[in-house]
């Protein structure tokens, strides 16, 4: 952090600008109170609307419409006010990204968002969103129907773990509002709006529910819904509301997710879901009916590895902001409140004590003495070099750390005290300047010495550290110099990958990866995080972008697997001329699948067996439920217990439940 100093806002330490924009800035801060540990976000709005009457009811009814709510999936507000005449809000402070931002890496990357997560982002934007339509005022107990009126990718913030908050109740419609929409002013983002705001009807929760369609079309697709050259244009597509599938742009969603998204996108809103409650649960059912091994947790592997750099600096950043020292900015602040102006320096990032927990023990003076390093001041101007003592009240045993200063010419007393309660005491005893002298030059010889081992040990662990970052980040190169793979053993498995359109090939064959150790390298090109890659029946743990390593001269079969779609199935045979290949996995094509229950003829203890693309598949008997590819299949009951086997025939129809009896 250097030598930098910090600004001061009221009770909060401003630590760095998160956005700047027209009407306000938003900045990552401390609070200066019992809790300094906690990172919040707060709003500052420029002092100019700050003056602005108008913009100042806007202010208050965001206040009176988001200041009660408390909900996982919105982000809660915790304190108001205005210092210096500027208002501000505090905010919960969301360690992720905005949905627009995730949109525009994806993009970069040429990936797109799975169809399950994007289920599941909405999913909890629904939830939130009820809650907020629903919120009653418990003061009151009056409802306050809030609309939040701007719902957009860049309203949804998504956490590194894995959490969905919506943000920016700016423009949001209560009971509670002091003021109505003027006519001929539009607001909200244009490309969200809904066709009844350009009708001028009375807007309610339905009015969300249309931006999130468009919001949910745009993830599943990976484009703007309503884009043109100009405004007007934009909302004469709105006006006329003719909105293509989903899958008709991509292949990859269902037909039953196209109802869902269409019915949301209605026209007549009449026709959408009743509420957000209603729209959620018609997603998270269509969600575990087509992927049923689906966990929250995904998101959270999905954001972590799209956003591991920006997680890796703010990391850092966080450690040193923990190092500021509060004290004095606390100190500051106590005395502008109580009227006393402010003489207290403010330290950049030195080790805080702030939190730390008091003690019983009585107060003791600690004493330390420092170094001034002022020897060639002193030799070119003849003024006194000193001993500084630091006086200080600490409820903490004695301790002392002795830096002798540079040559000492004092000869006769003095003692002053400076602004900052430093005081400065000078050598009275000129007969020991002598020993003193002496006592420097070995202190000094001491010191080189220690100097010297502290940088041959900073340097060893410079070049372990070093190593441990080559071992870590390039684990499959080590691995195959060394056999260690340094990234298996801290973390078991390695992390999960993501959704991909497409991946590069090798330009050259130069490019390729050679054999090593007789052994040949295979890349696979299109694998996404959910699927599973075989070699000859055997698992692999493969992440995208890595190779394997397969046995020359000899047939091996590669098999990719996705729940809920087609396997692909490759064999090939390597050997010394070519040993190594790129496998281009063409995109997952979705099985036709159905419903497999069994009664409960079938005693405990039973087992189905069946084949499903040449796997042997066991499922312990009775089951409701069981997903199973459309087909007819000729499996076997059997009965380990009794020592019994029979053989069942049964057709698993599309969409269609069927009962083994």
């Amino acid at each position: 952090m250097g030598d930098k100093k910090f600004e001061r806002f009221g009770k909060y330490l401003i630590l760095d600008h998160l956005v700047d924009g027209g009407m306000a800035k938003i900045c990552r801060a401390r609070y200066l109170g019992e809790q300094s540990n906690k990172i919040i976000a707060i709003k500052m709005v420029q002092p100019q609307f700050s003056r602005d009457p108008s913009f100042v009811r806007m202010f208050q009814d965001e206040l009176s419409v988001t200041f009660g709510l408390q909900h996982p999936n919105v982000a809660q507000t915790y304190d108001y006010g205005k210092v210096n005449d500027q208002l501000y809000t505090a905010m919960e402070y969301v360690d992720g990204a905005n949905l627009k931002q995730f949109l525009d890496r994806l993009k970069e990357k040429n990936y797109v968002f799975p169809v399950e997560i994007s289920i599941y982002i909405i999913s909890q934007v629904c939830q939130g969103l009820h809650y907020s339509h629903t919120f009653t005022d418990k003061l009151s107990g009056k409802p306050l129907h809030i609309v939040h009126r701007d719902i957009s990718p860049h309203n949804i913030m998504l956490t590194y773990d894995g959490a969905v908050k919506v943000i920016d109740f700016g423009i949001a419609k209560s009971n509670a509002s002091s003021e109505a929409t003027q006519a001929g002013t539009i607001k909200g983002k244009l490309s969200y709006l809904a066709p009844e705001y350009l009708d001028g009807m009375e807007l309610d929760a339905r009015y969300d529910e249309f931006a999130v369609g468009i919001t949910l079309w745009e993830m599943l697709c990976s484009r703007k819904m309503f884009t043109a050259a100009n405004d007007l244009a934009v909302l004469k597509q709105i006006q006329a509301c003719k909105i293509a599938p989903p899958s008709s742009i991509n292949p990859n969603v269902p037909k039953e997710l196209d109802a869902i998204v269409m019915k949301a996108l209605s026209k007549d809103r009449s026709q959408r879901y009743e509420d957000m409650d209603k729209f959620n649960r018609a997603l998270v059912k269509f969600l575990y009916a087509q992927y049923p091994d689906f966990n929250p947790s995904d998101l959270s592997y999905f954001a972590k590895e799209l956003f591991k750099d920006e997680i890796r600096r703010d990391k850092d950043k966080f450690v040193e902001y923990g190092k500021i020292d509060v004290k004095p900015y606390i100190a500051d602040m106590e005395n502008n409140e109580n009227g006393r102006p402010s003489n207290v320096p403010f330290p950049s990032a030195v080790p805080s004590s702030a939190s730390a927990p008091a003690s019983s023990e009585p107060e003791r003076q600690e004493r330390i003495e420092l170094d001034l390093d002022m020897a060639e001041q002193e030799a070119s101007s003849g003024e006194k070099s000193a001993t500084l003592e630091l006086a200080r009240t600490a409820q903490t045993s004695t301790r002392k750390v002795s830096r002798q200063p540079a040559i000492l010419r004092s000869v006769k007393s003095a003692e002053s005290k400076t602004s900052t309660g430093i005081r400065v005491k000078t050598n009275v005893n000129a007969s020991t300047t002598s020993k003193t002298l002496n006592k420097i030059k070995k202190d000094a010889a001491v010191a080189k010495e220690q100097e010297s081992q502290s940088n041959g040990f900073k340097i060893m662990v410079i070049l372990i550290a070093s190593f441990c970052g080559v071992a870590y980040f390039q684990a499959d190169f080590v691995e195959e110099m060394t056999g260690l793979n340094l990234h298996k053993i801290i973390h078991g498995v390695p992390d999960r990958g993501i959704s991909s359109i497409d991946e590069p090939k090798p330009k050259t064959k130069k490019d390729r990866p050679v054999a090593i150790d007789g052994a040949g390298v295979l890349r696979l090109a299109g694998v996404d995080f959910e699927s599973e890659v075989y070699i000859n029946g055997s698992k692999q743990s493969y992440v995208s972008g890595t190779s394997l390593k397969v046995p020359l001269n000899e047939p091996i079969t590669v098999t990719v697997k996705k729940p809920g779609y087609k396997s692909f199935m490759k064999t090939l045979t390597l050997t010394e001329q070519e040993s190594s290949t790129l496998v281009q996995v063409p995109e997952a094509v979705r099985s036709r699948t159905g419903v497999l229950s069994s009664s409960l003829n079938y005693g405990s203890g039973s087992v189905l067996v069946y084949d499903v693309d040449g796997e042997k598949i066991e499922k312990t008997m009775p089951f409701t439920e069981l997903v199973i590819p459309a087909g007819t299949y000729e499996a076997t009951v059997r009965n380990p217990v009794l020592g019994t086997e029979k053989k069942v025939n049964f057709t698993i129809e599309e969409n269609k439940i069927q009962l083994l009896e």
